[in-house]
């Protein structure tokens, strides 16, 4: 890291973010106090639309967590969409429990078990620091 002439960091870099896209305003709040936890500026949006019209340009974005409360084919559309908006950001599906695995994620996860999600998005913000 590139020292200041005080001898403090460059802090020109953004810190890396959590980009959040849930479905349930009730579950948008909980996730996001949850997701803060890990010390990292959390974007959190309700809908794929909103997340679509995000600006994630000067957000660097660490991980994108695609929330369960839509449906497949919903989900799957915004995945591809943030395959070529941000190529080579994590995604991690939350998934229900009859959920089948989306293959075009890094990480697939049940969203019932908050503590395994906590640990996947720590384990994919890893890659990426």
């Amino acid at each position: 890291m590139s020292q200041k002439a005080d001898g403090s960091g460059d802090s020109t870099k953004p810190m890396t973010s959590i980009v959040q896209v849930e479905y349930r305003l009730s579950l948008l709040s909980i996730r996001q106090e949850i997701l803060e936890s890990l010390g990292h500026p959390v974007i959190s949006v309700v809908g794929s639309r909103a997340a679509r019209n995000l600006d994630l340009s000067n957000r660097s974005p660490g991980v994108i967590v695609i929330g369960h409360g839509a449906s497949r084919q919903e989900r799957q559309g915004l995945i591809n969409y943030f395959r070529k908006a941000v190529p080579g950001v994590p995604l991690v599906a939350l998934l229900r429990s009859r959920d089948d695995d989306f293959n075009t994620v890094d990480y697939n996860c049940r969203a019932d078990d908050p503590p395994l999600w906590v640990r996947t998005v720590t384990q994919a913000l890893a890659g990426i620091e």
